[in-house]
């Protein structure tokens, strides 16, 4: 019956198997499983299902599991290049034909690469030890067994190419590596007669500067490709998402704030920095006190989105330099709906003013090693600020005895809308107090400190869970009496889990 469903429908449902929650987080793949069922089912299921599969084929490999798989996918993509074009590859510079099989014109069953919405310039496609080490993959219909390295390189350039000219309007675009050649971004940004290029309609763009060795800065910095973001200004104008992680020279973040300066409704921004660079940026403010903070100047870049930007998501950044413009500039970002702040360092009192604004704050993440890196104040006029919106909080340090007991008393005092909560060590009585004012609890987890007074504490979460809870899980690590929260908490439909 499902066969005869409208292919409207069909549509519809196959690409609701497409979550688009992880393309944000760069560490995630996204699944393929569902989709790749549905094109077995039938005919009409495979011509339906076949497009929302191929959409972002790079994006089910961005934890490389398998090689192997990959290399299939290149594998599916290069039989759409004509034929023609691959044996030409195979000529000396005699002109005489090197051995290879007869090859057949068959055409693939579908056009995969028209396909393509979504494309990630993986390093797999240019580095050549692993284009040789899996060529019995990729090459499998050209005897890769005597071709010599030079044709097998020369064969993946052309693909590459060839997927670039051949594609459809890109919607999102990710370097995971820095970019050392300028010949994808010229291609990518060609114009037709329209005046539109493959990247006009990009609604995400992710880059990553890889690490370099810091003894050879200078050589690193030279390879870098003249102006990336400088070229994509004239090109790209309605990102909704930015990823950049690492920024190197005052230049880079010159380019940087302006590509964010063109853009007309940007609505998520993700800047990050290596974990390394930050403790040696850190090491070096102790030494070099002129030092530039080039996020000075991409973070003064950030009011041109004032009415559109909505989610700010920051990793491992040094706020120690920001200066006043910068305080001025983020108190215009008057929209935002989430922050998340993970692993940054000196977030401090400064930024009291930025916290006074964040009025329509809906999800605050924070994620610190030590509580002394961010700013108690700043913290408890986020809260305070954002008490009639935040329904997601989650805070994860390593809390030293009572440290921070201010914070978490303005929890049970101003958050009463909360959904969801992640807190780190905390009491019972805290955990009795959050309970019996945040009353919209579905969500909790925390790690129990023993204070021991059992059985008034059980008492007490008796009556939170009866008083109109509708709390439906509880987790709770490091608690020595569980199995008597258990028995409290289990009658009254809330599901206690030990992390």
């Amino acid at each position: 019956m499902a066969s005869f469903l409208l292919s409207e429908c069909l549509e519809k449902i196959f690409s609701n198997f497409i979550d688009e929650r992880p393309f944000s987080d760069v560490g995630s793949n996204i699944s393929t499983r569902n989709l790749y069922s549905c094109t077995l089912v039938s005919r009409h299921w495979c011509r339906i299902s076949t497009p929302v599969l191929y959409s972002y084929p790079f994006h089910h490999f961005r934890h490389k599991t398998s090689y192997n798989a990959f290399y299939k996918l290149i594998r599916t993509l290069l039989s759409c290049v004509p034929q023609s074009e691959i044996k030409k590859i195979f000529f000396n510079k005699l002109n005489e034909l090197i051995h290879i099989p007869y090859i057949t014109n068959i055409l693939p069953t579908f056009n995969y690469i028209s396909l393509i919405r979504g494309l990630i310039v993986d390093e797999l496609m240019f580095k050549s030890q692993y284009l040789i080490i899996y060529k019995e993959i990729w090459l499998s219909a050209y005897n890769p067994k005597m071709m010599s390295t030079e044709v097998i390189i020369q064969i993946m350039n052309h693909f590459v190419k060839f997927l670039c000219k051949n594609s459809n309007n890109f919607t999102i675009l990710e370097f995971p590596f820095t970019m050392q050649n300028n010949d994808i971004i010229n291609l990518l940004t060609i114009k037709d007669c329209h005046g539109k290029s493959k990247l006009s309609d990009l609604k995400e763009f992710y880059y990553i500067n890889s690490y370099f060795n810091r003894d050879n800065r200078d050589e690193e910095i030279k390879l870098l490709p003249k102006g990336l973001y400088l070229t994509l200004s004239n090109n790209v104008y309605n990102l909704k998402l930015l990823y950049n992680k690492r920024i190197k020279t005052i230049d880079e973040a010159k380019s940087l704030s302006q590509f964010i300066s063109a853009q007309k409704r940007l609505q998520h921004i993700i800047l990050s920095e290596n974990r390394y660079d930050l403790l040696f940026y850190s090491l070096d403010r102790l030494f070099y006190s002129n030092a530039d903070n080039k996020y000075n100047i991409v973070f003064n870049s950030l009011s041109t989105q004032s009415e559109s930007l909505q989610i700010l998501e920051f990793k491992n950044l040094y706020f120690g330099d920001i200066n006043q413009n910068v305080v001025n500039s983020l108190c215009l970002l008057r929209n935002i709906r989430e922050l998340k702040l993970y692993k940054c360092r000196k977030i401090n009192d400064n930024l009291y003013p930025w916290a006074k604004n964040l009025t329509k704050l809906e999800v605050f993440e924070l994620v610190e090693r030590y509580y002394t890196n961010i700013s108690e104040e700043f913290l408890i006029q986020l809260i305070q600020s954002s008490s009639n919106t935040l329904t997601k909080l989650v805070i994860n340090y390593e809390r030293v005895e009572k440290q921070g007991v201010r914070l978490f008393q303005q929890i049970p005092l101003y958050l009463n809308l909360l959904i969801y909560l992640e807190l780190p060590k905390i009491f019972p009585n805290e955990l009795i107090s959050i309970l019996k004012s945040c009353n919209r609890l579905v969500y909790f987890s925390v790690i129990l400190s023993d204070d021991g007074l059992v059985e008034e504490n059980l008492r007490n979460l008796e009556e939170c869970v009866i008083g109109g809870c509708v709390l439906k899980y509880l987790e709770i690590n490091g608690c020595d009496n569980f199995h008597e929260y258990v028995d409290v908490t289990k009658q009254f439909g809330v599901q206690l889990v030990k992390m």
